[in-house]
């Protein structure tokens, strides 16, 4: 009868494999320990230097960002201000207009500023940009004696250039007076109607007088009607009171051709 043979047995050899993983485990942590101890080493102050620099040179280039975008959305307010004043915006316009027609009045609306500012008068005289085209508003106060439609002689020479730069386009230059509320009763004006008509015909015949065409003027008076300031006040009815001079934008200008044909 044969016998069976025995297996050696496996529990020493068992009994030592823990050996490998905990070699490795001691290995690892004698790595982190050499590196916590080569950290505790490192230069306090260089260490904060650098981090300091760190911080310098970040806030400095964050600074330089914000500062271009604040320059970027200043160019681009300051476009647009150039454009229109009047609440509508430069899309609407351009899209009304065209860009060139556009581009132009905003050209032509530059060099009136330009002179204005020159002369000291941009607190009298102001200029916008709308749907009917370059506006350019005149303080009454500034041109015309109260109750009077007759032009200040210290104030004419200003008019006189102004006529002069919009001549430059060959569109229809509509001038139109406006008054505030109060009423007005005299000899010669006993309405708003009649002072508000009377001094767009002065400044229609000072232009005439300096070459501009007659036929490019249209003259209107709307007396207390089209206001663009709160009456109720001393501010806004000064305001109201003024000259504005418009030379029309192109659909604008149409519609005068189509009337005086």
């Amino acid at each position: 009868m044969s016998r069976k043979k025995k297996h050696a047995s496996h529990e020493a050899e068992n009994g030592e494999a823990w050996l490998l993983p905990y070699s490795d485990l001691m290995t690892l942590l004698l790595a982190v320990f050499i590196v916590l101890f080569a950290v505790s080493k490192v230069d306090a102050g260089k260490a904060a230097q650098i981090s300091q620099e760190f911080r310098e040179s970040m806030m400095t280039k964050s600074a330089a960002a914000q500062m271009s975008q604040q320059q970027q959305t200043k160019q681009s307010s300051s476009g647009k201000d150039a454009a229109t004043q009047s609440g509508i915006s430069e899309i609407d316009l351009e899209k009304y207009m065209g860009e060139y027609e556009l581009d132009k009045l905003k050209e032509l609306k530059a060099e009136i500023d330009a002179k204005i500012v020159k002369e000291g008068m941009d607190t009298s005289v102001t200029t916008s940009i709308d749907m009917r085209g370059l506006v350019v508003s005149l303080n009454n106060a500034v041109f015309f004696e109260s109750g009077s439609a007759d032009i200040k002689k210290e104030n004419e020479q200003t008019l006189v250039e102004v006529a002069t730069m919009i001549n430059t386009l060959n569109n229809y230059i509509r001038i139109e007076g406006h008054t505030d509320n109060v009423p007005m009763h005299s000899e010669i004006y006993p309405s708003n109607w009649e002072l508000s008509s009377a001094r767009a015909a002065s400044v229609v015949q000072l232009f005439i007088n300096n070459s501009v065409p007659p036929e490019k003027l249209v003259s209107v008076g709307y007396g207390e009607y089209r206001p663009v300031a709160d009456n109720s006040t001393a501010e806004g009815r000064a305001k109201n009171r003024r000259i504005d001079i418009i030379v029309l934008s192109e659909k604008y200008n149409n519609l005068e051709k189509q009337l005086t044909e």
